[in-house]
């Protein structure tokens, strides 16, 4: 009976192992990932700038059997995001570069990476063109690229913002009364009255002797509404189709004034090879809008900076 019983017990034993045997061979061979024991996992993610986009996978398999546990895991990056400056961290202060025919002060802000690549960017020099201001608070808190020295001069003209009017407190049209090119347009009442000479202006002064002091090798000028840049065949052409790109503004030549004493005219042919250009924004814009146009003016900085112009 005991002998029986031994027989009988080592037939079970031996089944034991042959099921044993049949099963980790089954788990072996088996490729499926949705079997039971195999768990895969996939994670991607994307970050996108103004300047460049990062992608990055990570996949991790593990397979385990009643014996024994695997992991395997890979990580694949493309190219880096720009560094960019702490904006909590990047303000460098705020002066006064000078006052209005009013006496209102004219205050510029300061932030970014001193001694990088200066960009100066104005938000208002016609005083009934202010939309551009939505771009300037967006470019106050926004963080930069390492190595832009940027200055935000959100009103040139004090006066006219406050009076809701083009010209400045003399009457006179800002955007006409610099000295390069300088002619006389018109008589006090006239929309384009340029002054009783080249820079007579406090205002004008005032951002001849801040400009040549910081030297600026980009500086964007926001008008409104002709909703447009105009074309160019200079350096800063490429800057100008980037910036359409990158906004939606189409490429057309501004028309319908008397273009002499021009601000951003001045600035090219002065402070040589620095390079300016007028963005004409629509009658409105929104914030989303706003945010954009702060993106193109950081991008193509970035531009600049690395010297790809």
């Amino acid at each position: 009976m005991r002998q029986s019983a031994a027989r009988a017990n080592g037939c079970v034993a031996l089944l034991a192992v042959c099921i044993l045997v049949a099963s980790c061979s089954a788990q072996t061979t088996s490729a499926p990932a949705s079997s039971a024991g195999t768990t895969t996992s996939t994670a991607s993610a994307t970050t996108t700038s103004a300047f460049t986009t990062s992608t990055s996978s990570t996949t991790t398999s593990s397979s385990t059997t009643s014996t024994s546990s695997t992991s395997t895991s890979t990580t694949s990056t493309s190219t880096t995001v720009a560094p960019f400056t702490d904006a909590s961290n990047d303000y460098l202060g705020e002066e006064v570069i000078g006052t209005s025919a009013e006496g209102r002060p004219i205050a510029a802000m300061h932030r970014g990476t001193p001694g990088g690549t200066v960009i100066l960017v104005v938000g208002v020099i016609h005083g009934n063109e202010n939309a551009g201001l939505a771009i300037m608070n967006e470019l106050r808190t926004m963080p930069l690229p390492v190595g832009i020295d940027l200055w935000l001069l959100d009103l040139m003209n004090p006066d006219g913002y406050a009076n809701d009017d083009r010209h400045n407190g003399n009457g006179v049209d800002l955007n006409r009364n610099f000295p390069h090119d300088w002619t006389q347009i018109g008589e006090p009442g006239y929309w384009e009255y340029s002054g009783t000479g080249p820079a007579s202006e406090p205002e004008t002064q005032a951002f001849i002797a801040f400009t040549q002091r910081i030297q600026p090798e980009l500086t964007l000028w926001y008008h409104q509404d002709l909703y447009r840049i105009s074309p160019s065949n200079r350096r800063d052409g490429p800057l100008r189709e980037e910036y359409a790109r990158l906004t939606g503004l189409p490429i057309i030549t501004v028309s319908g004034g008397t273009y002499t004493g021009v601000a951003a005219t001045w600035v090219r042919n002065t402070l040589d090879p620095s390079m300016s250009f007028i963005v004409e924004l629509g009658p409105t814009l929104s914030t989303d809008e706003a945010v954009v146009h702060a993106r193109a003016v950081l991008a193509i900085s970035e531009l600049v900076h690395r010297g790809e112009v």
